[in-house]
């Protein structure tokens, strides 16, 4: 795994409300200013002993590689002085982008001059810096095409890396180069890494994987010639406009053919596995090895209703023979099931561990060899993810929500089923990283009004030292006066009962009637309603209180940590009774007698964005201002992957993608309505603003519109996001 430098955003915190007079924040605190960064361990990373760990940190100099020891949580040596990274026949030191160890820990893969791709993906020069010899030597050729996820092998004798859709491998000894696969081409195969689509659903980015001994490579090719292509046009500092064109399968349309291989790097073998089904429409979302040295994959159906797991034999060295591949799970649901990363085997072969929602809420689970999967954890509550095995604790270690859906905590359960006990602090949001072998773990937490605070455990949850404790940002930002987090839960007209919380303005007076801004995301199986500390939007949302609004926030149904019931409701109907929910939670706030009801507005980003364009359409006559920020308005416009496993395929299911697209609810629109989008925006395409834009202008309804130029999904860099909040701000001002 890389370990890549933080970009650490302005997570900001308060414990305390003030009615006192306090400075008044503006955009340009929020958005362009460092007054308001946290302290994270960035760049952290377990050693093999269990007992150390390492830290990317940074100095006056550079950057530095520095050991820690877990039992003290002080710095013991550092291991790569960034100085002195200087290429042969270079003056200057490379940067420091990412880093990784050898399986030995003899060497150091660093990245540099990192180029970003798309979400997760990047293109990077990679050098491996000899610990002993203080050596420094490229990983390939520097005059050719940057690499993409280099990794050593388990053994540290070998790196593996993609180039230009290829798949190559590296005898770190010699340096000579191995090319493992030769039809790579670009926007038409790629082997060892992922389309855009898996990337962006499934989180596979890396579609390679080195066996136990690293003496084999498994990895996943693509063909993606047939899958349609989308073209974004960027302007910047050119004479005429550029295009850039990248495959993108729509709700619907052809997907990438996959295929799983397994290498042999000594008998120079490639083995094509059979994927145990005739239906060449499906998806290939995780694969590995064992820690047998097993080969093994995931493989789902396009619906997504089904996950089935496969593991295979290796046939003796030399042989030619294809490994034919066992089924060891097999899921099904009536809606979908999720893919995600808590698939873990046991060192001593007895099976895995993963989680499923078959109870109704998402659990771990043991499946034994030959066996049917036992239940480890149960309860009306949810397991968010399983962090990993300890198998000389015996215990499997995970994260849930079990004290309430606002919450996440550290947990463990013996693999019996038995010795539930909690690891982190109670309440709060904690996301722990462990050690090797699980003996300590570093845990940051936060909660809604709380500044983030990391600190270091021993395996059974014992506090060892508090390693950063943000009280320079608390002291900070105690002098604006930032507005506390109050949660609340009603029940809607229809009885379903929801939750949320609300930020009030200073010196709150229930006597007066102030306008509500509502803030959403409302996707599937995610939370915005958390005790989670939620950084620079908390302090745009305490600017707004400053100027006179209530800020709220409500998860609608479909959201998480509430069941599947509650999640899988949406199925086939996205926006439907989000909407209706977001309604309702509006309805309930005009009824309290501290809120204006005729000045209730509505926004969000992305899914968000779909939401709030519903909701001031759907919802005319509850609403009175929303913006929507690169919004799908088109469910037939976005990826299939994410699409259909919520929504089904567009021919078995139209009326589910059109009753709740906003291009089809226009002509209900009374309120005050923005339109943001980024025009380089790969993920939601423009496109879905270009057909909003359409269907308003032909239904005469008038609105604002602004577009980003050169900004994908994220619309940032430079004063991107400054200019964005401060015109929400200013037009908040004068349409809510």
């Amino acid at each position: 795994m890389i370990h890549r430098s933080l970009l650490l955003g302005a997570s900001l915190a308060l414990t305390l409300s003030s009615t006192t007079a306090q400075k008044q924040l503006t955009n340009r605190d929020i958005w362009a200013s460092p007054q308001f960064s946290a302290e994270y361990v960035g760049g952290l990373a377990s050693m093999n002993d269990g007992q150390h760990y390492t830290v990317l940190d940074g100095t006056e100099a550079g950057m530095v590689i520095d050991q820690y020891a877990y039992r003290t949580g002080q710095k013991v040596s550092t291991i790569v002085d960034g100085t002195a990274l200087v290429p042969a026949g270079a003056k200057s030191p490379i940067a420091i982008d990412g880093y990784s160890f050898s399986g030995d820990e003899k060497k150091v893969m660093i990245e540099t001059d990192s180029e970003p791709i798309y979400r997760y993906s990047y293109y990077a020069h990679n050098y491996v810096y000899d610990r002993a010899t203080k050596k420094l030597v490229p990983l390939s050729d520097a005059t050719k095409a940057k690499q993409r996820l280099a990794t050593f092998s388990p053994d540290g004798g070998r790196a593996a890396f993609v180039r230009d859709n290829d798949l190559y491998v590296v005898d770190l000894a010699t340096m000579q180069e191995t090319r493992v696969t030769n039809d790579g081409a670009w926007n038409k195969v790629l082997n060892g890494a992922t389309d855009w689509v898996y990337e962006e659903e499934f989180t596979l980015v890396q579609g390679y994987a080195w066996s136990p001994k690293g003496d084999k490579l498994i990895y996943l090719r693509s063909d993606e010639s047939a899958v349609k292509e989308f073209d974004l046009t960027y302007y910047r500092d050119q004479l005429y406009p550029s295009e850039y064109r990248f495959k993108y399968p729509k709700a619907g349309e052809v997907n990438s053919t996959v295929s799983v291989h397994v290498y042999d790097l000594s008998a120079g073998l490639d083995y094509n596995l059979p994927l145990g089904t005739e239906d060449t429409d499906i998806y290939v979302p995780r694969l590995g090895f064992t820690p047998k040295g097993d080969p093994w994959f995931m493989r789902m159906n396009r619906l997504q209703n089904e996950k089935v797991i496969l593991t295979a034999k290796m046939p003796p060295p030399g042989a030619k023979m294809r490994p034919i591949p066992t089924e060891v799970y097999h899921e099904t649901s009536k809606t979908y099931v999720e893919v995600t990363d808590d698939l873990h085997f046991l060192e001593n072969g007895s099976g895995f561990v993963l989680t499923s929602e078959r109870s109704g809420w998402n659990h771990v689970y043991f499946v034994p060899v030959g066996g049917e999967p036992k239940a480890l954890t149960s309860g009306a509550w949810d397991v968010v993810s399983v962090a990993g095995i300890d198998e000389k604790g015996k215990r499997v270690i995970f994260t849930a929500a079990k004290s309430s859906p606002e919450d996440q905590d550290v947990w463990s359960v013996g693999l019996t089923g038995k010795g539930l006990k909690q690891l982190s602090p109670a309440g709060g949001y904690n996301e722990a990283e462990f050690s090797t072998g699980f003996q300590y773990f570093i845990n940051t937490r936060s909660t809604a009004n709380e500044v983030p605070v990391v600190t270091l455990h021993d395996g059974q949850g014992k506090l060892v030292k508090t390693l950063k404790d943000n009280v320079r940002l608390k002291e900070t930002l105690s002098s604006f006066g930032t507005s506390r987090k109050e949660f609340f839960q009603f029940t809607t007209e229809s009885g379903v009962a929801l939750r949320g919380w609300m930020m009030k303005p200073p010196a709150f007076d229930a006597a007066k009637k102030y306008p509500v801004l509502m803030v959403q995301y409302s996707g599937p199986n995610s939370n915005e309603v958390l005790d989670k500390f939620d950084g620079r939007d908390m302090m745009w949302h305490t600017l707004l209180n400053q100027k006179g609004y209530l800020v709220v926030c409500v998860d609608p149904r479909g959201t998480g940590h509430r069941g599947q019931e509650f999640r899988h409701c949406t199925y086939g109907q996205l926006g439907r009774y989000e909407t209706e929910d977001q309604i309702a939670s509006a309805k309930w706030l005009a009824q309290q007698p501290y809120v204006d009801g005729t000045r209730i507005g509505i926004w969000g980003w992305s899914y968000g964005g779909y939401m709030s364009s519903l909701c001031i359409t759907k919802g005319a006559d509850i609403f009175k201002a929303a913006i929507a920020v690169a919004p799908v308005s088109n469910w037939r416009y976005y990826d299939s992957i994410y699409t259909e496993r919520f929504m089904g395929l567009p021919k078995d299911n139209g009326s589910g993608y059109d009753d709740n697209s906003p291009i089809n609810h226009v002509d209900k629109l009374k309120g005050n309505y923005l339109l943001i989008h980024g025009l380089a925006d790969d993920n939601v395409h423009y496109q879905n603003a270009a057909e909003m834009t359409l269907a308003l202008v032909k239904a005469n309804k008038p609105f604002d519109q602004f577009v980003y130029p050169d900004r994908n999904h994220g619309i940032y860099g430079g004063t991107t996001r400054l200019h964005l909040f401060e015109m929400m701000t200013k037009w908040l001002e004068e349409n809510l």
